[in-house]
């Protein structure tokens, strides 16, 4: 009974509502009265309001030259290098130079030493230094010895291996030193790193063994947060300020600075019309493409003995732990802007 009386209302309100008993009242709004305006008080101050996700500060500002014109983007391929993995030497010293951070390559290394049956007895990421223990203890670490062509290792001529990762002077990348060092007998303590090579040719060796094992175990990488920061601060870095002129600073001795200054301009494509090495000076021709008319103007003038033979001067000045590469014109006032485009360019061109 109770159903009936229900569907008996729901049909009753149905018939009130298509007659127009109950109003629609959906367009109410367009005749509704214009109100007062809202007045805030006083004591409501705007200050009051804030934003939730505040834009901090600029502490530093760097002062632009009246006429500034905005430098196109850095080409995002000069940072790539040619190859991933490349033996480089210098001297009597050799590296390898991978394409990725010291903090990717740290536990790919640890990796080569455990499948070649090497313990790594002391090890300081902060630093980049691993130091295995005495070779020849297992058939994988004889075998190991034998690859890098020591295989009469025993234990009255006692080897142990030190690897010290760092950061390239790229950005990105990283470089590996190895030493095989001849030891005494009996427990082994940790030994500070020697900057001259032990046996240069079987460190030559392991690095090419390295590299291999590394380029292809690439999908086995993981990243170290404890060596995050081998290495420190990266060896090469623009430094600007509001009131002193742009440099690189280069944290290398003077060949590796030397030698990184010129691929640098090899790279930037910066034409070097002569050099001093004695003097650390680069005599630079840069940029007369852009001011020349084009070859119509060329039939007219004298040809290239009308133009002096370089118009920048590159210059390697010592500083405390490294050197600096300074830019200076050779007539004419050097502006800020032209020392910076040829320092940028350097610096994504310097390896």
């Amino acid at each position: 009974m109770t159903l009936i009386r229900l569907t008996a209302a729901v049909l009753v309100l149905s018939t009130l509502t298509a007659c127009g008993i109950v109003r629609d009242r959906s367009n109410d709004y367009v005749n509704a009265e214009h109100g007062e305006n809202i007045v805030i008080p006083d004591w409501y101050k705007s200050s009051d309001v804030k934003a939730r996700y505040p834009i901090p500060p600029i502490e530093k500002r760097t002062s632009l030259p009246e006429k500034y014109m905005l430098p196109p983007p850095p080409d995002a391929t000069i940072t790539i290098l040619t190859e991933n993995y490349v033996i480089e030497t210098l001297d009597d010293q050799s590296w390898l130079l991978v394409n990725e951070t010291p903090g990717r390559i740290w536990p790919s290394l640890d990796h080569f030493w455990d499948e070649n049956g090497v313990k790594v007895t002391f090890e300081n990421p902060r630093l980049g230094l691993m130091q295995t223990e005495v070779l020849g203890s297992s058939l994988l670490s004889k075998q190991l010895l034998s690859r890098i062509n020591l295989g009469g290792a025993t234990a009255d001529r006692p080897l142990l291996i030190q690897a010290k990762l760092g950061q390239g002077v790229k950005r990105n990348t990283t470089e590996l030193q190895v030493r095989v060092l001849d030891v005494k007998k009996g427990p082994q303590a940790f030994k500070e790193w020697s900057g001259l090579p032990g046996r240069q040719a079987a460190e030559q060796k392991l690095l090419e063994i390295i590299s291999s094992y590394l380029e292809n175990n690439q999908s086995y990488r993981s990243y170290s947060l404890l060596a995050t920061d081998i290495g420190g601060a990266s060896k090469v870095a623009l430094i600007t300020g509001q009131n002193e002129r742009p440099y690189l600073k280069l944290d290398l001795a003077f060949d590796r600075a030397w030698s990184s200054a010129t691929k640098g301009l090899n790279g930037a494509k910066i034409k070097i019309v002569d050099l001093n090495r004695s003097e650390g000076i680069f005599y630079l021709d840069y940029g007369r493409e852009e001011e020349s008319d084009g070859w119509f103007s060329g039939l007219f003038s004298g040809g290239d003995s009308d133009r002096p033979e370089y118009n920048y001067v590159l210059k390697l000045i010592e500083i405390e732990g490294g050197y600096q590469l300074v830019v200076d014109k050779k007539d004419g006032e050097m502006t800020q802007l032209e020392e910076m485009d040829i320092l940028s360019l350097l610096l994504d061109n310097i390896s």
